[in-house]
């Protein structure tokens, strides 16, 4: 079954200024006559007349959709098979306001003969709306006027022929999930830092990637009792990392108040998850928060929105602008910009810290260098207060340092620089050794091996392996010497 989707994208804010202009226009629309001229009085002809809180209900069949909005409870209006997905309410009330108030601009024809010169004996729009006083109105809109400003439209068991607007009639365009709300992934006021989500779990996985991708909290005492992280998250998979803050808000913050452009289906079934590709989805999400609320987003086939879909066309990449996405606790397919989607292509090393470790000097008995055949001991000496760092004084192999030339070279081999994941296991004996000694007795040993080609390899506790920066140990071995010979140690590079 091959479907060609034209997808309307109806947003809040958009409504509710569709909905203003509309007014507008009606107030203030040019007459018309003939077939798309316009020569006739401002003066509109009132075809509905009547209260919104008066309707038992209004049905609607367009290009798109069949449906009929009810009264369902005390002022309170919704379509049936989608009334229990969340609603935009406001919605409602503007489309029954707005149809039961509902005007044509001109008379073009009495007693037509041919209806099908208006598209009126097979209409785009059939409009039915009931009241409880008894009341029924039915209309039937046929084609657009040439500049596309007015529809033709006939009443029910009436052949005179009349105009209306186009923003008059823009609400019977819409389909049953254009009243659904839009909003995929609940916002918060970045303002107010006790509103901040507190990210428990983050998984990404796609066909591209050979390795889930997996984030999750940082165990006490991992790294260290105090480890000084730019996250409170590392990654597990595709290997144990730190990970760097910025790098984290595309992926994970972004998307609380992710909104669709809108919504293609509702009441998914297998047939609906083939059709719209996911079967063979483009990426899955999965996100924990606040200890126990859990979002899986699931991307399915990609398409270029102003062209449209045809189900089992292959859109190049390039053009692909939009996708179809399910938030599997949600029984609804939106579509949502690409743009809008920071895990679509993010890889491991887009998120890892550019240190392998970052150590808090207060958690340190020291730290050992090894470069270049020469070893460098680095040992604190914390004074009275062990948590208050301005007071530490050190010693270089034995001998006084200078503290402030010390926290510049620690600061240079935290900064081991990183800068992608590795799956070479290297070989040889490493030209760089760091080794922390951590108060607690735990002992983590960071070492840097460079190949004859000078890839440059890091690795953590002989484990997780990194791509280094080429040129770190000569850097680091330059400034050892400088630090050993009582010189500023520079730590840019």
């Amino acid at each position: 079954m091959s479907k060609k989707i034209k997808t309307i994208i109806w947003s809040g804010v958009a409504l509710v200024v569709l909905i203003a202009v509309t007014i507008a226009l009606v107030l203030t629309a040019p007459s018309q006559s003939g077939e798309g001229s316009s020569n006739v009085s401002v003066d509109t002809i009132a075809l509905i007349r009547e209260t919104y809180s008066d309707v038992e209900s209004m049905h609607i069949k367009n290009q798109n959709d069949d449906y009929t909005i009810e009264l369902v409870g005390e002022e309170l209006w919704r379509i049936r098979d989608t009334m229990d997905l969340k609603q935009i309410t406001y919605m409602y009330e503007q489309t029954l306001t707005y149809m039961s108030t509902f005007s044509a601009v001109e008379v073009i024809e009495e007693d037509c003969a041919d209806l099908s010169r208006y598209r009126l004996d097979d209409p785009q729009i059939t409009f039915e709306s009931k009241y409880n006083n008894g009341n029924v109105y039915s209309f039937r809109i046929g084609l657009q006027t040439a500049d596309k400003s007015y529809y033709y439209l006939t009443k029910e068991g009436d052949n005179t022929v009349y105009t209306v607007t186009a923003t008059s009639v823009a609400s019977l365009l819409y389909t049953r999930y254009s009243y659904l709300d839009t909003e995929i992934i609940e916002g918060f006021d970045s303002d107010d830092s006790s509103a901040v989500p507190t990210i428990n779990y983050v998984k990404i996985t796609r066909p591209d990637l050979a390795s889930p991708i997996v984030l999750d909290e940082a165990k006490d005492g991992e790294l260290g009792e105090t480890e000084v992280q730019q996250s409170y998250l590392v990654m597990r998979e595709p290997q144990f990392s730190l990970i760097a803050e910025t790098s984290t808000e595309s992926v994970i913050y972004d998307n609380f108040g992710l909104t669709a452009n809108g919504i293609v289906k509702a009441n998914i079934t297998d047939e609906d998850r083939k059709t719209y590709g996911f079967d063979n989805p483009t990426a899955r999400y999965e996100m924990t928060y606040d200890d126990n609320t859990t979002v899986v987003l699931t991307l399915g086939s990609g398409f270029n929105a102003s062209a449209g879909f045809t189900e089992g066309e292959k859109v190049a990449a390039d053009k692909i602008d939009t996708y179809f996405l399910i938030r599997e606790d949600v029984d609804q397919i939106y579509t949502v910009a690409a743009s809008d989607i920071g895990w679509l292509k993010v890889q491991a090393k887009d998120l890892i810290s550019s240190s392998v470790i970052f150590p808090n000097i207060v958690d340190l008995n020291g730290f050992d260098v090894q470069v270049n055949g020469q070893t460098y001991q680095i040992a604190f000496d914390p004074g009275e207060d062990v948590s208050d760092s301005s007071d530490y004084t050190a010693t270089l192999n034995g001998k006084d340092a200078d503290m402030d030339a010390v926290r510049s070279y620690m600061q240079l081999v935290m900064l081991t620089s990183v800068q992608d994941v590795s799956t070479v296991k290297p070989t040889g004996v490493p030209k760089l050794t760091i080794t922390y000694h951590y108060r607690s007795g735990q002992t983590v040993v960071v070492k840097v091996y460079v190949a004859e080609d000078t890839t440059t390899t890091v690795t953590l506790n002989d484990q997780t392996a990194f791509v280094g920066r080429s040129g770190f140990v000569n850097k680091v071995a330059k400034e050892s010497q400088n630090l050993a010979a009582g010189k500023t140690v520079d730590t840019e590079w």
